[in-house]
Formats: structure tokens, sequence, C-alpha cells
């Protein structure tokens, strides 16, 4: 067997492959024994028809194509092996030579892996920042707990509601505005003075009745066209029964909490915020050092990646909409977009994704990053709890869908990107604490598989986490964001 790879354009490689004769003798005595197992020629007992017989029943053409169904892969193949060239797209193949008591040759174009042109990136710096925990933001959250721990109380009929009370109500559209709203609806803890959206003006309204009163309000709507002036409709409001909101004591508090005393209390809070607030923190600048390596290589990109890269973006968007109860049809249909609209939106994250990647991995061979056997094997473990089943059974079939060494890729980047990170904080004076959660490299590994944390839910996450533990920790409030 003769092969050569041939450079022409950007990353397109023609190679030219030469086989013996033998070869095509083998490849069209393989395929006459299985056609001649699978047609029935007339005059014969099935798979005992002559080859020259079967070449007149079916034509030789026929044959010949059955023939090169297995040939041309197996050779493609071989020459891959022999050029030890990677390739990133099926290949085309241009010429072939395949005649009976002749030499096969073949001619075949492919795209395979850019080079990728390093630039300085041992020069990265990043600096890590964390946001301090104040005193102000530990109180904060002991007055979310008051809240979260909080009862309501009837209260005296003659007594009025006043801000901060919260009513059950039956509230209906009425004539004398510009419309007759169509609400007839009972609504239960509305508070008083509050920011309940459902009918304008009504949490104002509450503010001074008592139960069993009834009241009308006015609400104001925007113009019906641009330009006009806002509208008013009218409702009437009765009020059903009402309540007071009764926060617990400190004493209270730290009962509830299991706690010895306040202090306790706001130290555990202290500790979850600030432990909050690192791992935000590293996440943040682990995104910032991604970013940053982007400009620290150049690489002619094959769209053929490209393209791969937007199904996958594609794919993934399909199933989040499943998730959700609908399908990408709908979607396209309330959105008015196509599928190649879509493609245009997306093309820039999959452009992005493919030129890190590779940026990563150049680095990656550069640096002589192994993946360590116990991080693929936390991978596998976390998988196997996803699907309920056992390591190996996840193991081996990812093996054979060729998906463990795509896992494998992406947990090299990350230990790539650990790496830099390490070193761009440092470069920038604040070096990364050296703690480092474990479950990170799970949750990132794989972002079509394993569950990937998100910052607003880790947030959220503080409260629920100091529940379980009994101590409860709010998220921050919006102008809180530790994303920043």
């Amino acid at each position: 067997m003769k092969v050569t790879a041939e450079k022409i354009e950007g990353s397109k490689v023609v190679l030219t492959i030469e086989a013996p004769a033998s070869v095509v003798d083998e490849a069209l005595d393989k395929a006459y024994k299985s056609v001649v197992k699978r047609v029935n020629v007339p005059g014969f007992r099935r798979g005992k028809a002559p080859r020259f017989i079967l070449e007149r029943h079916i034509g030789k053409d026929a044959l010949y194509e059955e023939a090169m169904k297995e040939v041309l892969p197996e050779q493609y193949e071989k020459a891959v092996e022999e050029t030890k060239i990677e390739p990133v797209s099926e290949p085309e193949f241009d010429e072939v030579n395949f005649k009976q008591g002749e030499p096969l040759k073949i001619k075949a174009t492919v795209y395979v892996r850019p080079e990728v042109k390093l630039d300085d990136y041992e020069e990265l710096s990043v600096p890590y920042e964390v946001q301090a925990v104040t005193d102000e933001d530990v109180d904060q959250q002991i007055s979310f707990l008051r809240e979260r721990m909080a009862s309501l109380s009837p209260l005296p009929e003659d007594q009025a509601l006043e801000k901060g009370d919260f009513a059950t109500c039956h509230v209906r559209g009425i004539e004398g505005g510009a419309f007759k709203p169509e609400v007839d609806q009972e609504l239960s803890y509305v508070e008083a003075g509050g920011q309940y959206g459902f009918v304008p003006g009504l949490t104002e309204a509450l503010v001074g009745m008592k139960k069993g009163e009834t009241k009308e309000f006015p609400a104001t709507y925007p113009p019906a066209k641009e330009g006009g002036e806002p509208r008013t409709a009218m409702y009437s409001v009765e009020v059903k029964e009402c309540y007071r909101k009764n926060t617990p004591s400190d004493e209270e508090l730290v009962k509830n909490l299991g706690k010895e005393n306040l202090d306790e209390v706001k130290e555990d809070i202290r500790k979850r915020l600030t432990a909050m607030r690192e791992d935000l923190a590293r996440r943040v600048h682990s995104q910032k050092v991604e970013e940053a390596v982007l400009t620290k290589g150049s690489v002619e990109i094959p769209h053929v990646m490209i393209e791969r890269r937007e199904e996958e973006l594609l794919r993934r968007f399909a199933e989040r909409l499943q998730e959700a109860n609908t399908n990408l049809d709908a979607y396209l249909s309330s959105t008015g977009k196509t599928v190649e609209d879509l493609r245009k939106d997306i093309h820039e994250e999959a452009e992005k994704d493919v030129r890190r990647d590779l940026i990563l991995d150049a680095i990656a061979d550069k640096e002589n990053v192994e993946v360590p056997e116990e991080a693929v094997n936390e991978v596998m473990e976390a998988f196997a709890r996803q699907m309920g089943r056992d390591t190996d059974t996840i193991r081996t079939t990812l093996q054979m869908r060729g998906a463990l060494d795509s896992i494998v890729s992406d947990l090299r980047r990350l230990e790539v990107l650990k790496k830099l990170a390490v070193k761009a904080a440092e470069k920038a004076g604040t070096p990364l604490p050296l703690e480092v959660k474990k479950t990170e490299e799970v949750e990132q590994v794989d972002k079509d598989t394993a569950q990937e944390a998100q910052p607003a839910e880790e947030a959220k996450g503080v409260a629920e986490d100091a529940a379980a533990q009994e101590t409860q920790v709010a998220p921050p409030e919006k102008d809180e964001n530790p994303l920043g």
C-alpha cells in the first residue's frame, strides 16, 4: 500500500492511496459471497448462483458498488493511520480506480485538525476577586430568616390593614373607566402596600380597609396605541380576611435554628456566605481566563468543525425546549424564525467554542497535560448516579459510542484551564485559594450530560443548603450580584 498526504489549502488534505490488485479481487469475491446469499436468482438455490450469473442478473456495477462500500472506508482508515493525520470531516472520494486485475487507486479529500499558533499564554494575568462579607450582609440574611420564619395571625375585625399586613380578597372589574376589566377573582394573602402586580393599585387600596369592607379604586394602564393617553379602569375589592405577620424574636430565631445564641447564627451565616462567594469568584475567574485564552492563539478553523458545533448547539436547544414541554417546530412558528436563522444566531458561539477547544488542546500538548484517572472515575460515577447504573456499564457504553474520548478531551481542557487560572491569578498578585471543590470538574466536563451549576442557583442554594443544616441563609438581593 502506497499513501501520500498533500495539504492543498487551509486544513484540507488530499490522500492518494494505491493498493495492489489483490485488494480489488478480494473485495469483489467478498461482495459476491455476501450478495449471492441475499438475492434470488432464477434457476438457482439462494447462495448457489455462480458469480458470472449473479453479475448478469444484478449487473456488474451493482456488485462493484457493493465491494467498494467496504473497501473504500477500509483503505481510507489504513491511510489515515499511516499518515497520522487527524481528520475532522468525512472524506470525499474524488477519484476511484476500482477494476478487477488492476491496482486500486483512490484520491480522497478530507479536512484535518488545523494547526494552532500559540501566543504568550504564559503571560496571562487575571485577578481573582472575592466580594467580602460585611456585617450588613449578615444582618440582611438575618432579616431574611425572620421573614422565612414569620407566621400570620388573623386581625380583629375592627382593626384596619396596615402596610405589610395581608388580606384575602375578592376583586372584580366594574364599569366607570375606559373599559370594563374581565376580572372576577378570589385572591389569597395579598400584601397591603406590597408589589403584587395582578391589578394595578390593588395593594395600595387595601391599606386602611377592614374585614367585610368594599372599596372601588382606579387602575392605570398603558395607552392602547403608541402616543396615546394612559387608560384608567375601575375595580371593586372586598376584604374577606385580614392577617398580620409576626416575625420571631432573637431568642425564638436562635431556638428555631438549634443554636446557642445569635452570634453563633451570624458566624454560621458568615461562613456560608464566604464559601459561596469564594466559589462564585473562582467560577467567574475561570470564565475570564477562558475568555482571555481566546486571544492567545491563532488558527484557521475548517467550516465543518463550526458546522458540527452548530448542530450540537441546536440539538441541545431542542432538548431544552422539550424539557419545557414544547419543541423546535413550535418555537420556530411562534418566533417566525427558520432553522437557518437559528444557525446564524449561534454561529458566533459555535466558532468561539471550537477556537477555545483548539487553543486549549494546543496548550495541553505543549505542556504535556495528562488527565488524572481519578477525574475520569469521578465523571463515570456522576453519570452512574444520574442514570441509576453501575460505573463499569457506563464506561463500557461510552466507549462503544465513542464518547469516552470526548469526555477525556473535555477533562484535559479543564486541567489546562485550572493550571492557567492558577498562574493567571498569581501573575495578577491575587493567588487562588488552595481548596478546590472536586465536583467542579464533574459538573463542567460534559455540558450535554452532566448537570452544570448555575451562578444564580448557587446564590439561591445557600439558603437551601443552610436549611438542611438547620441554619438558613438568604440569596443576595438583586443589587448584590456575586458575578459583578
